[in-house]
């Protein structure tokens, strides 16, 4: 069941979107990982997630 308190937190997103703004190579690792999950947006991931995500960028 979809949970409102799962999405991702807008500390989360805003830490997603300034690696995308430093590393222009990054924005391929997020579109991957979206499209890995069905996912259409950042917007749409869990915090859990978005974790696995922010992990993914900042070990690149």
């Amino acid at each position: 069941m979809y949970n409102k308190n799962d999405e991702i937190t807008k500390k989360q997103l805003s830490f997603v979107n300034d690696l995308l703004k430093r590393e222009e190579s990054n924005q391929k690792a997020v579109d991957d990982y979206l499209k890995s999950l069905k996912k259409g947006s950042l917007e749409e991931l869990t915090k859990k997630e978005a974790s696995s995500l922010l992990d993914l960028l900042l070990k690149k």
